[in-house]
């Protein structure tokens, strides 16, 4: 999943949040589509991992992602909220793990200087995962900016 959430309307951010869990759930309770998938990942620019569960009371530094993502509110956190209670045990999508890259390296995300600290290292990371993922799902042009990174991944894609 690639979601860049900075968008001209936050207003917006709810809708599609529950947009994107319509369209997961109608993709993996798809066995066709979804046969051995375990877990989706979310390259965003959001600025916290998405996996919460392990450290409920601490949250991490902000990781910008994004040079221009400036407006991040409220708005965005009840998005990701969303998306990670569809994931939750009695979610539509409870039969899969929601990940990213700091989510599925924790330990060793916390190194004090670590390249898990370099947003471009991450960017790289991301769209690696998202070239070579089973299903590939982006924000629509309402819910997300124009993004270079989908425009790459949906070419490589096309290619195979």
């Amino acid at each position: 999943v690639h979601w860049q959430m900075e968008i001209k309307d936050p207003k917006w951010v709810h809708d599609c949040a529950l947009v994107l869990v319509d369209v997961l759930a109608s993709m993996l309770h798809d066995e066709s589509l979804s046969k051995n998938i375990t877990a989706q990942w979310f390259a965003s620019d959001y600025p916290y991992p998405i996996v919460t569960q392990n450290r409920p009371q601490r949250r991490s530094a902000v990781l910008a992602k994004s040079g221009t993502f400036k407006e991040f509110g409220i708005r965005h956190e009840e998005a990701i909220d969303i998306l990670r209670s569809a994931f939750d045990k009695q979610g539509d999508l409870s039969g899969w793990r929601l990940t990213d890259f700091i989510g599925t390296n924790e330990d060793e995300a916390d190194m004090e200087g670590s390249l898990l600290q370099d947003s471009g290292i991450i960017g790289i990371l991301d769209k690696i995962v998202s070239m070579n993922a089973d299903l590939f799902v982006s924000g629509s042009n309402r819910c997300g900016q124009k993004s270079s990174f989908t425009k790459e991944v949906a070419d490589d894609r096309s290619r195979e």
